[in-house]
């Protein structure tokens, strides 16, 4: 059971306490209720300045030397309902800040909204840190890091982006080696609604050293890479439904990693190579979809504990083949 959550809103420079969001009225006692001529005259077709905030939830209240304000109280953490925190599961109430967030994806929707974000953000950490207990396990070359070390931030790159959205409607972490950052294989999970939820691992967009140390293994000892793949734990948890068939795993395989795959035969390798389809990819990945109802299971833990069960063998070959010496 988790403990429970202690939270202090965030200072914000519309704040003047840690519970609300003010807007100085400016106003004195006297000019709290104006008369019909005075609104009529300050007013617009969408209403006075006070009636648009009054829509948005905003209400009068006398602050401090009798000041009339106007103010919003911030959202508090949500509450559970029936459904306790735990550490084996993500909760629903995260789920739904982040289709909240998806929907609401500005600066000033979560920094009014920090509350129910540091809720669903604790609520993930603590997920993950039993399911680190689980990857060093089954991978004792991945080390005890700290989540700060693992997690990726909720803030997007936008430099180079058209896409003017500052937040990933997702959670994310990646363990490896060296943590988030560095040159071998990695094992990811995505938390995300709807059915974006997933966990796979493995190289993306690898570089042109990785790239050969891949292909030469795969010409020379190709026997090595598909038998990895169709390993029956393996199989049956990123392609299910597929027997053992070598053809048919390799090629459900080269289609879950064809993203940046490329067109034509790499060079030095003849187009009628009997592996060409694996020797033109880019990316060397499994990925297995996880539903809502997974991961806020009391079983999510162990199901995607499972899934690193699953991909251990695969991840190892991959840091083995490109990094034999380390």
């Amino acid at each position: 059971m988790k403990a429970a959550l202690n939270y202090q809103e965030s200072d914000v420079e519309e704040a003047g306490s840690d519970e609300e969001f003010k807007a100085d009225a400016n106003e004195s006692d006297a000019a709290e209720e104006p008369d019909d001529a005075e609104a009529s005259e300050s007013g617009d077709e969408y209403g006075s300045d006070e009636e648009v905030l009054k829509k948005k939830g905003w209400i009068k209240k006398k602050g401090k030397e009798g000041r009339v304000e106007m103010v919003i109280e911030l959202p508090g953490i949500k509450d559970p309902g029936d459904t306790p925190y735990e550490d084996e599961k993500i909760h629903p109430n995260t789920l739904d800040f982040l289709r909240d967030l998806k929907k609401n994806n500005r600066r000033e929707w979560l920094k009014f909204h920090d509350a129910p974000y540091r809720q669903a953000e604790k609520d993930f950490q603590t997920f993950v840190s039993k399911l680190s207990e689980i990857v060093c396990d089954k991978d004792s070359t991945i080390p005890e890091l700290p989540i700060k070390d693992i997690i990726y931030r909720i803030y997007r790159d936008m430099r180079f982006s058209s896409d003017p959205t500052p937040y990933k409607p997702y959670f994310s972490v990646t363990w490896s080696r060296t943590g988030r950052k560095g040159p071998y294989a990695h094992y990811y999970l995505h938390i995300q609604p709807d059915g974006g939820s997933f966990f796979g691992g493995g190289y993306y967009a690898c570089d042109n050293e990785t790239l050969a140390c891949l292909r030469e293994d795969i010409d020379t000892q190709p026997y090595q890479f598909k038998s990895i793949l169709t390993e029956e734990h393996l199989r049956t948890t990123f392609f299910p439904g597929i027997k053992k068939d070598e053809k048919k795993v390799v090629a459900a395989f080269c289609k879950m990693s064809a993203d940046n795959a490329l067109k034509t035969k790499p060079k030095g390798y003849g187009a009628d190579h009997k592996d060409i389809a694996l020797l033109k990819l880019r990316n060397f990945v499994l990925r297995r979809n996880i539903s809502d109802e997974e991961i806020t299971s009391e079983n999510g833990l162990n199901i995607v504990g499972d899934i690193v069960e699953a991909i251990e063998p695969f991840i190892t070959y991959l840091n083995n083949t490109v990094m034999p010496d380390r």
